[in-house]
């Protein structure tokens, strides 16, 4: 599972194409957590983009809320705690707060992506 991320990136990293270095971006840091523990480069903090940054809160909010062939859907209020709990860990916690400042728009997104 961890060799996704640097797969990824090394697919997208060439283009010259600006949403695809972007994208080549997202691949490589989005399994980065902000007290440097993730990888594949352990960043810590502002080190890792701010599209990482953003990609790891959403990812983890899809697949904890999202049923799966292998697991249930998390409730949301277990998601929001565990948000919570990695604030200033996993993730960048000016993101977290965001995030619950506008958990509304974020839900109704949710709601509207459903697979």
């Amino acid at each position: 599972m961890d060799t996704h991320a640097m797969l990824g990136y090394e697919m997208l990293k060439y283009s010259t194409r600006p949403l695809l270095k972007i994208a080549a971006i997202v691949a490589k840091e989005h399994h980065e957590k902000y007290d440097g523990t993730g990888y594949p480069e352990q960043k810590s903090g502002e080190e890792i983009h701010i599209y990482g940054r953003i990609t790891a809160l959403a990812d983890v909010f899809d697949a904890l809320g999202s049923e799966r062939v292998y697991k249930s859907a998390w409730d949301d209020e277990k998601i929001f705690a565990l948000f919570q709990s990695e604030r200033g860990k996993h993730f960048d916690p000016k993101l977290v707060d965001i995030f619950f400042e506008h958990l509304d728009e974020f839900l109704h997104v949710r709601e509207q992506m459903r697979d």
